[in-house]
């Protein structure tokens, strides 16, 4: 059964990649793909004819061989690819500085009288 390594860790950015993509929500379970079972977080994508099983424990994505042609494998990149811009952005919102309003002053300058 073939792997793709990556660095699917993040759980909270799986389910938002999927809210994302309209998709269903990924179930943590078991399946079988090929000759293995496999464990982890359950994605079924549009466009491949078996779900794909993103560990993220190990950041590895099984998925069954005969997705392997092409336009199948593309689509799984496509979503693993998302799911990258997904976290980025999350992590983005949790890092983001919160800045207070502008004051703005009116500045005092010293007149001069010409005496």
């Amino acid at each position: 059964m073939p792997f793709i390594v990556t660095s699917l860790h993040d759980p909270t950015a799986l389910d938002a990649t999927c809210r994302r993509l309209n998709l269903p929500l990924p179930q943590h379970g078991s399946i079988q793909l090929g000759d293995q079972t496999v464990s982890g977080w359950i994605v079924r994508l549009t466009g491949t004819r078996h779900p794909i099983v993103c560990n993220t424990l190990n950041g590895l994505v099984a998925y069954h061989p005969l997705d392997n042609v092409h336009t199948r494998y593309a689509g799984i990149m496509r979503y693993i690819h998302r799911y990258y811009e997904v976290r980025a952005q999350l992590a983005r919102r949790v890092h983001e500085p919160v800045y207070a309003k502008p004051v703005f002053r009116k500045l005092h300058r010293p007149c001069l009288v010409n005496a």
